[in-house]
């Protein structure tokens, strides 16, 4: 590791700080490879790009109280944990109670080992060996700030014998406020069941409102996107901030999550539709799983591009 850009946080949990321009990064390997910060400093104020972590979800180790977390090797749910690849039948136990279904992998539970921390650049990165998931692999993060923008690639490696299923994804929570804005070009919605699976594929007037600019406090969603564009603006009209959030493929799909009376809303940009590993061992088309032969590479990469004025 190189650079001198390590500290302590409050609840002892070694802090990666990055610093560009105006702009700084908070990221905590061993929680998650978690971010738990991106905000920009003005003149007149500390805007918070990201949701940022809280003293009480660092001393808890709580994931789902930073500000990001990676989503490896697959995001979202996977029905009750099971599903079948090329005939074997894989049993996950649950992860996030009362969840019933396994949910968003492996890398948003696990510490993860810093390879480098400069001023504006870290990488870290996590393996896994074969227990209920039976396929080993390495997983990469790198985390790079260019003056305000950031910009995030993730890798998984196959580094098992035999092929594996694979998704990859990104989970940010954004701070709510009541004017915020989300503005992406999509074409269609999966529908969820009661338990929040994929149910059916629709034209919904969702799309039509995301096209325009969804108002984050009028609408209650935690469905997933498909004919995405790549590209989403979350704005905040309150702060005269907008943040421009850039994909590339495979991150095809879009999950937007905006539950009710909660001060956060997530946007996130995934590689397959949620429990897309059984929607494949069924034959459904669209649902976006890469399957990965030994030592091959899945990539994405995010760019988060602040708008100010």
């Amino acid at each position: 590791m190189t650079g001198k850009m390590l500290n302590e946080n409050d609840s002892n949990e070694k802090t990666i700080t990055l610093h560009s321009g105006n702009a700084l990064l908070e990221i905590v390997p061993e929680v998650g490879g978690c971010i738990t910060r991106y905000c920009l400093e003005t003149e007149e104020q500390v805007l918070e790009l990201l949701r940022p972590a809280t003293k009480a979800g660092l001393a808890a180790k709580n994931p789902v109280e930073m500000g990001c977390f990676p989503l490896v090797p697959f995001s979202n749910r996977i029905r009750n944990g099971r599903f079948s690849f090329q005939g074997q039948q894989i049993n996950l136990p649950p992860n996030f109670p009362p969840e019933v279904h396994t949910i968003h992998g492996h890398g948003w539970k696990v510490p993860w080992n810093v390879t480098e921390a400069t001023e504006i650049r870290a990488e870290i990165e996590y393996h896994h060996f074969s227990d209920e998931w039976p396929f080993p692999y390495t997983a990469r993060q790198v985390f790079e700030l260019t003056d305000s923008a950031l910009t995030f690639t993730m890798q998984i490696t196959n580094s098992g014998k035999t092929m594996m299923p694979a998704g990859i994804g990104l989970h940010p929570y954004f701070v709510r406020t009541p004017l915020a804005t989300i503005t992406a070009k999509t074409e269609k919605m999966w529908v969820n069941d009661s338990e929040n699976i994929p149910l059916c594929l629709q034209s919904v007037p969702e799309t039509k409102l995301l096209n325009q600019g969804l108002i984050v406090n009028q609408n209650v969603l935690d469905n997933l996107f498909t004919g995405w564009n790549h590209e989403v603006l979350i704005s905040w009209p309150e702060w005269k901030t907008g943040l421009k959030i850039i994909a590339k493929a495979p991150l095809s799909f879009l999950v937007i999550f905006t539950p009710q009376d909660e001060d956060f809303f997530c946007v996130e940009p995934v590689s397959h539709v949620t429990d897309a590993f059984n929607m494949l061992n069924r034959g459904t088309s669209g649902h976006g799983t890469k399957i990965l032969l030994p030592d091959e590479v899945l990539e994405a990469k995010i760019s988060f591009v602040p708008e100010l004025g």
